[in-house]
């Protein structure tokens, strides 16, 4: 879809190579429903979660990653409403859907929430694909280039299933779904990005043979209680338990960025690729006063006591300034640095 004489139109598919200024920046973010009803928005613990807040700071964060293909996740009929009217959004993006424009094929944002692609670069194609969990990942073929090098790039937008103990259910969808991408044939270069929901790092063996990481994503945690209070605030106190999670606040990459290759063309320069943070500042400008964790063991298990009561006391009646976040997930970029198949060839 892109934005045409006031209104969101249905796109032409351009095949055309679009010059870039820098290599292919790539973004992801799960940005947090607000509503399990389309029918009824921002109503999931509104109080607490502040929709609109978070909504109208995400928005910013998302134009200031200046990415060239962006990938969300949990997107509800209000946020793409909200999205949708931004100027800067409207001036240099198209969306893989817009509200009330969903197919037969991607139905995922009407019904409940689901994964969007924006772009700056003209998709070539898009498709959707099923997932087992009855998600929909959504993905699209942009044709690039850059320092010399065309490429055809296959980016997808997927959010595996959730609970911790589905990790079986986790590899068995990601590897469904990349040997399906390995059946289009129009893409030289390919990227799976969003929401994997690893809850531990052994799940990174998962990853399909033939898909990398990029090796700069290590340590870049996107699901952070030690960074973001939100997280504790609005889960529940028995969650992740509202003692020991006091002690080690619990870290992890529930996002991901992974790459494949064809073998011809270019290829993904792994070490020199880098991969950062974003949205990941309080939606308030001022300085979040959630209380420092203490530094050493023995200095947490002083400190436990005090911590634990002010935790139990204050859960879900603090101001929003003092907890609110644009998710409860950082997002994830990406500039992909290529090489050609030539310099992979001397390298060897």
């Amino acid at each position: 879809w892109v934005f045409s004489k006031g209104r969101w139109e249905r796109a032409t598919p351009c095949s055309a190579f679009t010059p870039l200024r820098r290599p292919l920046r790539v973004a992801t973010f799960n940005v947090l429903f607000d509503s399990r009803n389309p029918s009824q928005p921002c109503s999931e613990m509104p109080e607490v979660l502040q929709h609109t807040k978070r909504f109208q700071k995400s928005i910013q964060e998302l134009e200031r990653v200046d990415a060239d293909v962006i990938g969300l996740n949990e997107v509800t009929q209000c946020f793409l409403g909200m999205l949708s009217e931004e100027a800067w959004v409207r001036n240099n993006y198209m969306l893989s859907t817009v509200c009330g424009g969903e197919d037969l094929g991607n139905t995922a944002v009407a019904r409940k929430f689901g994964n969007v692609l924006l772009s700056r670069v003209p998709f070539a194609s898009l498709r959707h694909f099923e997932m087992a969990s009855g998600r929909e990942a959504v993905a699209a073929i942009v044709h690039t280039s850059h320092d010399g090098l065309q490429n055809r790039t296959l980016v997808t937008s997927v959010h595996l299933i959730a609970f911790p103990t589905q990790v079986a259910q986790r590899a068995s969808e990601l590897e469904s779904l990349t040997s399906r991408l390995a059946i289009v044939d129009e893409w030289d270069l390919a990227v799976v990005l969003g929401d994997f929901n690893f809850h531990f790092e052994t799940e990174s063996s998962s990853i399909p043979d033939g898909w990398t990481e990029l090796p700069a994503a290590q340590g870049k945690y996107t699901w952070d209680m030690a960074a973001n209070p939100m997280i504790r605030h609005y889960l529940p106190k028995v969650w992740w338990g509202i003692g020991w999670s006091l002690l080690w606040p619990v870290q992890m990459r529930l996002d991901r960025i992974i790459v494949a290759s064809r073998n011809r063309g270019s290829h993904v320069d792994l070490h020199a690729s880098s991969v950062k943070l974003f949205a990941d500042v309080p939606v308030h400008e001022g300085p979040v006063r959630e209380a420092t964790e203490p530094i050493g063991i023995l200095m947490k298990l002083i400190g436990f006591g005090p911590a634990l009561v002010q935790h139990v006391l204050s859960h879900r009646r603090q101001s929003w300034e003092d907890y609110l976040f644009p998710s409860d997930h950082f997002g994830l970029f990406t500039d992909l640095a290529l090489i050609s198949e030539t310099t992979v060839g001397a390298r060897m």
